[in-house]
């Protein structure tokens, strides 16, 4: 139990009604559990003997808490205290009333207050004025350890021999564009946590069921455009941009987590997968942690390969074919012209190129350059509020996968489109 430090005004009140009805001891306990915090005898003794601060306050001081543009606040009091309290971080913010797991001060001012500075043994009234802001938590590489480790111990990683694998068969491109887990939808029945997991796996089925009569060399598992739509504790992407989310951070991650370790089991029960991560404008971070997280639970399985390099563009050979791989919310006008330059050689030995973006939510018109595709893929996620109060509404919500043939290059784009049915819960 955590111990006692600072008082408040609750607990003055309700000091002051326990006053006398007995031992500094029982008052103590009286209050431990009330408060569920840890009070001290001689804490009681010393609170009892000395008034509220507050009371104490000279006439016409006034304590003030000022809110600023970005956030922050500005806090001023009278708090009487002792030279080694005026300096601790902690005990400042639990005086000023604020939660030290949630604030930082970035600056602090204590100055004895001259007209009233008579000393109460050790502890003397100061003017308190402190500036503090919301912490910006962070998800810390012990968190993703936790998160493995209670995945192992509740987790069977099942041991298959893929059934379509064929060295003579295709690649089985399945691209996830744009999921945006933890994305809320402007209304009720729009998009949510688990609409976002219902779809996931209905596309992956609707894949595996309508390719049944074929078999497959490798399937490319393309899943961290935006496969999350926060990148922090703080609900926001990577640039900083406030999201409505359907839950916490952290349970968006053990959610994602838990699909794609679920989504690659069941795709290499049909044949090898490989999973190409590149970094997107919602989840740069996040989904880079991820691919990690992947990358250790399938170390010792020969059938699946992660590609967590953190660079933002990805290209796999496959025969004849060389894919590229992007967001796209970065290069513009400029994608289509990178793949000669940034593979180079596979691009020289290769015939058919491609590249498949995202970003853009909707299949847009197909760009041919120097023999280079470059394609822009749907999304299966809901419209959020920000998107239906801009009017970017309308998209037509399916994803596509893509169909490989080692020597003459692009023979099939299956489509999943993603109706009313999908998204109910």
């Amino acid at each position: 139990m955590q111990k006692h430090i600072t008082w408040t005004l609750e607990e003055d009140e309700r000091l002051t009604e326990l006053k006398g009805t007995g031992t500094y001891a029982e008052i103590a306990t009286k209050m431990t559990q009330e408060f569920d915090i840890e009070f001290s005898s001689e804490g009681v003794r010393k609170r009892v003997k000395k008034p509220n601060v507050e009371a104490q306050a000279p006439t016409g001081y006034k304590t003030t808490v000022e809110i600023l543009q970005d956030g922050s606040h500005r806090s001023d009091k009278l708090l009487r205290m002792s030279e080694e309290e005026s300096k601790d971080v902690n005990y400042l913010l639990k005086a000023h009333g604020y939660d030290v797991n949630a604030w930082e001060i970035t600056s602090a001012k204590s100055s004895i207050w001259n007209q009233h500075n008579k000393q109460d043994g050790t502890l003397t009234l100061y003017t308190s004025k402190i500036t503090v802001k919301p912490k910006t938590n962070q998800f810390t590489i012990d968190d993703v350890k936790q998160t493995v480790t209670d995945l192992m111990s509740n987790y069977t990683v099942p041991i298959y021999k893929p059934i379509r694998y064929s060295e003579s068969g295709k690649l089985l491109e399945v691209n996830m564009s744009d999921l945006h887990l933890n994305k809320l939808g402007y209304k009720d029945g729009e998009y949510n946590h688990k609409q976002a997991e219902d779809i996931f796996f209905y596309i992956l089925n609707d894949i595996l069921t309508r390719t049944q009569n074929m078999t497959f060399e490798k399937i490319a598992f393309i899943w961290s455009h935006d496969f999350f739509n926060i990148d922090n504790l703080t609900k926001m992407t990577t640039n900083g941009t406030p999201q409505d989310t359907s839950t916490r951070f952290a349970d968006m991650y053990k959610q994602g987590k838990r699909m794609l370790i679920q989504g690659i089991d069941l795709l290499r029960q049909f044949a090898p997968v490989e999973t190409v991560q590149v970094g997107a404008n919602h989840d740069r971070l996040t989904s880079y942690t991820m691919s990690e997280v992947l990358e250790a639970w399938f170390r010792n399985d020969d059938n699946v390969k992660i590609d967590n390099d953190p660079l933002s563009r990805k290209y796999i050979r496959y025969g004849r074919n060389l894919i590229g791989f992007s967001h796209g919310d970065k290069e513009k006008s400029r994608l289509g012209k990178l793949m000669p330059i940034e593979a180079r050689k596979d691009w020289g030995e290769t015939l058919y190129s491609e590249i498949h973006a995202g970003h853009l939510h909707s299949e847009q018109a197909v760009k041919e350059e120097n023999g280079v595709i470059v394609r822009y893929l749907s999304s299966p996620s809901g419209t959020d509020n920000w998107h239906f109060e801009s009017g970017y509404v309308g998209a037509v919500r399916k994803v596509q996968t893509f169909i490989w043939d080692k020597e003459r290059g692009l023979l099939d784009i299956l489509h999943t489109p993603i109706t009313t049915e999908e998204v109910q819960e």
